[in-house]
């Protein structure tokens, strides 16, 4: 399992991708709504029960947060929140796998 997301300010001991300041860009190379559409289509596999942060500004988003996965790679929710919101570069054979199972 490949894990994307799991930035180290959460302190999630499963998994750390490293900082969230690592992967902000000027701009993204993908479509945020596709991304997001394919990350929501998937159930939670567990739930966390701690706080989400906001890994930019540190304010609570969420009093718990799920890990989700498509069987291949594996992702906080709150990757949804910090797409949405911030210029997140992702990997790149993350994004191919995606466009790989979308319209």
């Amino acid at each position: 399992m490949k894990f994307v997301g799991f930035f180290s300010e959460m302190n999630v001991t499963m998994a750390d991708n490293g900082s969230i300041n690592d992967y902000i860009t000027d701009t993204v190379n993908y479509d945020k709504k596709r991304i997001i559409k394919y990350l929501l289509t998937f159930g939670r596999q567990a739930v966390c029960p701690r706080s989400a942060i906001d890994c930019i500004t540190g304010k609570i988003i969420s009093t718990s947060f799920a890990v989700n996965d498509d069987g291949q790679y594996c992702w906080p929710d709150f990757l949804i929140y910090h797409i949405d919101r911030y210029p997140i570069r992702l990997p790149e054979d993350f994004l191919q796998h995606v466009l790989s199972k979308t319209e």
